[in-house]
């Protein structure tokens, strides 16, 4: 059950910092890219190591606004967002009902 909760929990925890990212991109899509490679640093290496955290995020909205003009890109982004929300919200609630039954 442990593993469960741990799992659960920093699942979680990737998808909420995911839609954050995706807030950032709905702003702006040099804002959501600079703050990439702000993170990076422009190392090969250390996009690997964010790839759970900015990678999903960061390779639909590059997708996204390449494939489609800044509205739609932008309206397709906030039911991305919505939907990894609500990913979020089971993951924890599964957090939640893992660590009441231990």
């Amino acid at each position: 059950m442990q593993i469960l909760a741990v799992s659960c929990g920093s699942l979680g925890a990737f998808i909420l910092i995911n839609f954050f990212f995706a807030l950032i991109y709905i702003l702006s899509r040099s804002a959501g890219n600079g703050l990439y490679r702000w993170v990076t640093h422009d190392l090969d290496f250390l996009e690997i190591i964010f790839a759970p955290l900015f990678g999903l995020t960061q390779l639909a909205a590059s997708s996204l606004y390449e494939r489609f003009n800044w509205f739609v890109a932008r309206l397709f982004l906030i039911f991305y967002a919505m939907t990894i929300l609500i990913l979020s919200i089971l993951c924890f609630s599964l957090f939640g009902y893992f660590t009441d039954r231990m």
